[in-house]
């Protein structure tokens, strides 16, 4: 297997980055370019690492973003998934089964008791040494830019998804999403969820991380979100 260098992988960062940005800076949601940026991850997790030798990897919450050699997740029918699963109600994998679990935009979509037991679950599955990277929304970033700051990057956004176009009705759709978002988490409540769970929690940033098999998996990363990985 031939990897990236670096100097390649920094070209293909500032490439993710462009099309992440033209999607969320256009004045209208471009389908092109969001087929586009996922197929270029797609592409590059090929190339890093098109074999996955150390246990199975577990996508919860997939949407329709399918990821190829994971077992992708969801409770609601789109195409993408391998398996159906209301997280709500428990993970349904044997204890110390997973090696990785991805999880994007999930948590902050069930109540906050549902969203610990969901923790505690995916401590249950995942192998010793087992990781799991998380990403949120963070609430004390979307009150501070979103509302306080009233940046114009992200008002213009909220105006174009959501018809938010003042900053008190950008922040009530962040929190609220038309009533899909049920509790927002900041970086210290999640930290310390996650680590009375018994994870040991470290904060990350958009596509990097020090295992290849969590690399070039997110999606967004507009200044409005927690990234975190916790080890077993």
């Amino acid at each position: 297997m031939i990897l990236f260098t670096r100097s390649q992988k920094h070209k293909l960062m500032r490439r993710l980055r462009a099309l992440h940005d033209r999607y969320y800076d256009a004045p209208a949601t471009e389908a092109a370019t969001v087929a586009e940026y996922l197929q270029t991850l797609a592409d590059v997790r090929q190339h890093e690492s098109p074999d996955y030798p150390r246990g199975p990897r577990l996508h919860l919450g997939c949407g329709e973003h399918r990821i190829g050699g994971w077992i992708n997740a969801d409770f609601v029918l789109s195409g993408a998934q391998d398996a159906l699963i209301d997280v709500r109600r428990g993970l349904p994998f044997r204890s110390s089964s997973i090696r990785f679990i991805h999880s994007e935009d999930l948590l902050e979509h069930i109540e906050l008791e549902e969203g610990l037991r969901l923790l505690g679950e995916c401590y249950r599955v995942l192998k010793p040494g087992g990781v799991m990277r998380l990403l949120t929304p963070d609430a004390a970033a979307i009150v501070k830019r979103v509302y306080l700051s009233a940046e114009a990057r992200h008002l213009k956004w909220c105006d174009r998804e959501f018809s938010a176009e003042e900053p008190v009705e950008a922040l009530n759709m962040h929190f609220r999403m038309n009533g899909e978002h049920r509790f927002l988490y900041d970086y210290p409540y999640l930290k310390k969820a996650l680590e009375k769970t018994g994870f040991k929690v470290t904060r990350v940033k958009w596509n990097a991380s020090k295992h290849r098999e969590l690399q070039y998996l997110d999606l967004r990363d507009f200044g409005l979100n927690v990234f975190v990985e916790a080890e077993k």
